[in-house]
């Protein structure tokens, strides 16, 4: 189920979830290692270049990598996530999000 159009009302950050409520009252909860593990920036999810290959880079995480410290708002479309290692870069789409919180 895709939220394209659909804003965030609320979020919520714990230890080791982020709680999100949704403007139709819907909500879901994303685990902080599923949500760090999508991470939509080109170091974590890689780019193409023209000939369709991709570059990544490569990270060890620790547990550091896991604790989130803060969000904000990227235009009407998307958060950014402030994690404790300092990484910061992706920008989650709320339609990425919505993916996220319906895994199983």
């Amino acid at each position: 189920m895709l939220f394209i159009s659909m804003k965030i009302n609320t979020i919520s950050i714990f230890l080791n979830d982020v709680a999100i409520v949704w403007e139709d009252k819907t909500s879901g909860y994303i685990p902080l290692q599923r949500l760090r593990g999508a991470c939509p920036c080109a170091f974590c999810s890689g780019e193409k270049d023209v000939f369709g290959n991709v570059y990544k880079g490569t990270q060890k995480l620790s547990d550091s990598s896991f604790r989130l410290l803060r969000y904000e708002k990227v235009g009407l479309y998307g958060l950014r996530f402030f994690w404790e290692d300092n990484h910061h870069d992706g920008i989650y789409t709320y339609d990425l999000l919505a993916l996220l919180a319906n895994e199983q």
